[in-house]
């Protein structure tokens, strides 16, 4: 190949990684709107009376790490809380329990 081929080849993968950084950039960061979604969808989280509580759990687990994939972390004791408060009413003694 000649030092021509080369310099077109050259100029063209730094234009196709550039294209490919602005995209990413605009597509893969979060927004705003996405972010207040997943607090609100975690924060309003509770467990259906008939619900199994590995399949809560799981939701519950699905929602952190949506969060912490987009950089919002909270610390275990935060997370905790925010569990038990998603719990329905009938596991008040085992809330109780757990908080003492």
């Amino acid at each position: 190949m000649s030092d021509e081929d080369w310099a077109l080849l050259d100029r063209q993968v730094t234009t196709t990684t550039g294209l490919m950084k602005i995209l990413s950039d605009i597509y893969e960061k979060p927004s705003a709107n996405s972010k207040v979604y997943l607090m609100k969808k975690w924060f309003n989280l509770k467990m259906r009376e008939d619900a199994s509580v590995i399949e809560h759990m799981n939701d519950f687990n699905i929602i952190i790490n949506q969060l912490s994939s987009i950089k919002i972390d909270f610390d275990e004791e935060v997370c905790a809380l925010i569990l038990m408060g998603s719990l329905p009413n009938n596991w008040e003694p085992m809330r109780v329990a757990i908080s003492n």
